[in-house]
């Protein structure tokens, strides 16, 4: 017969029940192409999107983010490494949506200087309805860093959007950690969204795209 056996947990560990039942995965739905694909989004979770150069990965964020923030009535944060306040600006139309809830974070400070992603990340309120990375490379050129702005971000309560390079294989540029660090990964490709990873839904699963976006 199993012996029940005094012992004390390590200070700083922490032992937890699985009677108690937490709060289950329950996605909200837009009509983004982007939440299509992924059968809807978590609110607070992060998604890595990734595809090679010109896909359309910036654009179909910008979609979901603007109607993320709209939902919320709040604002949604994009931490843009890769283009300019302009170039931005112009991915919203492409879609038809607004960028009236959405506001730039900069690479370059005023002064010219650049931002690093542990500062860029400070100027995002705790009540920020959605950020968005653009893109991982840029913003963290090492692995490690990449590592470290993915943890980051994970315990931040805001959805987050990750843009993602891809490398000379067709996969995920950098370590393959990156795509364990979030709770969803997505392919833009030029005639359909592949989404590889999802913790709210079945994977994998595809979705065409009914125009190049």
């Amino acid at each position: 017969m199993w012996e029940l056996i005094p012992h004390e947990v390590p200070p700083g560990i922490v032992v937890e029940s699985l009677e108690e039942r937490s709060t289950p995965l329950r996605p909200t739905h837009f009509p983004a192409l982007l939440s299509r694909a992924l059968g809807g989004v978590v609110l607070g979770l992060k998604v890595l999107v990734g595809g090679a150069p010109g896909a359309g990965k910036s654009t179909l964020c910008a979609e979901l983010a603007a109607q993320i923030a709209a939902k919320l009535d709040g604002l949604g944060y994009w931490l843009d490494a890769e283009q300019n306040r302009n170039l931005v600006q112009e991915l919203f139309p492409r879609t038809g949506s607004s960028s009236r809830h959405i506001r730039l974070v900069s690479r370059r400070s005023g002064s010219g200087s650049k931002v690093g992603w542990r500062d860029a990340l400070q100027a995002v309120p705790p009540d920020a309805a959605v950020i968005v990375v653009d893109s991982l490379q840029r913003w963290a050129r090492s692995y490690v860093e990449q590592t470290t702005l993915l943890e980051t971000v994970a315990t931040m309560r805001p959805t987050v959007l990750v843009v993602s390079h891809f490398n000379k294989a067709g996969q995920f540029a950098g370590p393959m950690g990156n795509e364990y660090d979030v709770d969803a990964t997505a392919i833009v490709r030029p005639k359909n969204i592949e989404v590889t990873k999802c913790r709210w839904s079945l994977c994998p699963r595809t979705i065409e795209r009914p125009m190049a976006s």
